[in-house]
């Protein structure tokens, strides 16, 4: 023990030696809280036969199982499309306990997915409309939810894509599991060879290795690798069997051995997905296998095609639309510009409502000149604790969406920034300037340093800003570069065609259109041209009386603060008798 050293280090120093020449202790891939929720399902389902959801309630039991035998594995051409729609088939009137068992095995199967293939949002929907089948359904323990943003292992396609074959794997399983005596359960969980030889030889079902293996993942973390590619086990005990002393003749006991031996040597847990252990047993040279199953991201889904439904709800024509969400997804970032009123903000919302999908990914924010770094993504906020005055990192906007998209990548997220130009966008941004052209990178955080953060590839930014105050001219060529520019424009399409239709479709004179036409013809600056948003109210109402309101109250005085101190006229000029006065001389 070094004079440095007290010890109580010198102890804990031991311990962890003695841990890693015992037992595989979690890597840094959200392993730990997997394991603990894990080990619910071990503790509470196969050794007590209680229900992980709802404890005291025995769920894990034999007649609950058979009902899923019955109903679930025996029935799997029930017509339908997707896995829970023929679920809610299957269960229709089953016993809610059996409904409770298949929900609490939907999320074991769950558990130990990695984010990449299906994100944390997506394990919680498909747990909860398992539970939704339920006549008295229940919730699902925080502790299970803590786990569905990590994830240890990539399954590959195959098990995405045949989840009913993965589900009568897990399903068969814990039926065998039920008919063993409390005696054999305890040895196998006990003995884990003798667990991986049960669930590979008693459990009926299709071979599927890499089920099997998620399986023993679960069940005995501390012993079998997160490693369920049958060629990825061969490979990797091929390439560190040395560091073992020789092969045991067994795979896993092989690679359990080379698991403790590298973690003895290097001091700490590991991940042969690691960079420095995948060149080894991997190499970049070396063909890949056809069911690739490493931790690259899954590409995040592209902006889908426009809708009829989309055009209906802005008035816009889809080749118009299909062209801004193109463009969308091929920069990350735009910006919408033009003069007041003419639907910004309302086109930025619908794109990000058909984009998302609906889901709850967006967020709006708006820009002022007091807007800081430290509201936009994190900064130091004063709060109390224990009665004294603290101060906390809290994360803004932008952090708290980026961070939930990485948690959820297979769905797109956008970030409304309503008046960008109105902030100072080189102090808002700050390091995340970089970000926006290189969306692969990490950066350090000002608040952290010692975390790097990137911002995720299914992350979309929509800004909008005004033209009327010239401040488009003022941003800078570094922020200009990052966004695409759309315009939108009174007098331009898609804007222009925009009041008539939904004139025509409210049943409203198309005079309006005309009236609103020769106003903006009038206004000479092409900047402070009015928008048609203005006469498009919720309601549909453009009565005579709400006409003369909203002229009088909303685009008079727009018109007056331009001309203020010009001498202009502006009631003379832009009010509502002269414009009716010139329409009907054309007229006659």
């Amino acid at each position: 023990m070094s004079f440095a050293e007290t010890p109580t280090q010198a102890h804990d120093d031991a311990e962890l030696q003695q841990q890693l020449a015992s037992v595989i202790l979690p890597n840094g891939r959200g392993d730990q809280s997997v394991r603990d929720a894990a080990a619910l399902f071990v503790d509470a389902g196969l050794r007590r036969g209680d229900s992980v959801f709802a404890p005291g309630r025995a769920v894990w039991t034999q007649a609950n199982i058979d009902e899923l035998v019955t109903r679930f594995v025996q029935q799997p051409h029930v017509a339908g499309g997707s896995f829970l729609e023929k679920l809610s088939q299957q269960l229709a009137d089953a016993p809610d306990d059996a409904k409770l068992l298949m929900a609490e095995l939907v999320t074991w199967q769950l558990l130990p997915i990695w984010i990449g293939t299906i994100g944390e949002k997506k394990k919680r929907a498909r747990v909860e409309a398992v539970l939704r089948l339920m006549e008295h359904p229940v919730t699902i323990p925080e502790s299970i939810l803590a786990a569905f943003p990590a994830g240890a292992f990539n399954p590959g396609t195959r098990m995405g894509s045949q989840l009913y074959e993965a589900m009568t794997i897990i399903v068969n399983m814990v039926k065998a599991w039920t008919q063993l005596s409390p005696e054999r359960q305890e040895d196998l969980l006990e003995h884990p060879l003798r667990l991986r030889d049960f669930i590979r030889d008693e459990v009926a079902g299709e071979s599927f290795p890499t089920q099997r293996n998620a399986l023993l993942y679960l069940i005995r973390p501390d012993y079998f690798q997160s490693i369920v590619a049958a060629d990825h086990k061969l490979a990797i005990r091929d390439a560190f069997i040395g560091d073992a002393g020789g092969t045991a003749e067994d795979i896993d006991a092989d690679l359990n051995r080379i698991s403790l031996a590298l973690q003895t040597k290097g001091g700490k847990p590991f991940d042969f997905y690691d960079e420095e252990y995948l060149r080894v047993w991997r190499p970049e040279e070396a063909p890949q296998p056809e069911d690739k199953e490493d931790f690259a991201p899954t590409p995040v889904s592209d902006c889908p095609a426009a809708t009829e439904e989309l055009a209906q709800r802005v008035f816009i024509g889809t080749e118009w639309l299909d062209r801004t969400l193109a463009v969308l997804h091929r920069r990350k970032q735009i910006i919408f510009y033009g003069p007041p009123g003419t639907g910004k903000t309302f086109i930025a919302r619908a794109l990000a409502d058909h984009i998302t999908g609906g889901d709850g990914g967006v967020r709006l924010v708006q820009f002022h000149p007091s807007y800081s770094y430290e509201d936009f993504f994190e900064g130091l906020r004063p709060s109390t604790k224990d009665g004294a005055l603290t101060y906390t990192l809290q994360a803004g906007p932008m952090k708290r969406i980026a961070d939930e998209a990485a948690k959820n990548p297979e769905l797109n997220y956008v970030l409304i920034i309503d008046e960008i130009n109105r902030g100072n966008l080189a102090k808002i941004f700050g390091e995340l300037y970089f970000l926006l052209e290189y969306r692969d990178e990490r950066v350090s955080l000002l608040y952290e340093p010692e975390t790097t953060f990137a911002l995720p590839a299914n992350v979309y930014i929509i800004g909008t800003m005004n033209t009327s105050d010239r401040s488009i001219a003022l941003m800078d060529a570094a922020m200009r570069r990052r966004f695409a520019f759309i315009e939108l424009h009174p007098g331009e399409a898609p804007v222009a065609r925009v009041l008539p239709k939904w004139l025509q479709a409210n049943g409203l004179p198309a005079e309006v259109g005309e009236l609103f036409a020769l106003l903006n013809d009038r206004i000479d600056d092409r900047d402070f041209r009015i928008g048609p948003s203005y006469l498009m109210s919720r309601d549909g109402d453009l009565s005579p009386a709400r006409l003369d309101e909203i002229w009088m109250f909303e685009v008079l005085p727009l018109l007056a603060e331009h001309h203020f101190g010009d001498g202009v006229d502006v009631n003379a000029r832009y009010g509502l008798e002269a414009l009716r006065a010139e329409l009907d001389s054309r007229s006659a």
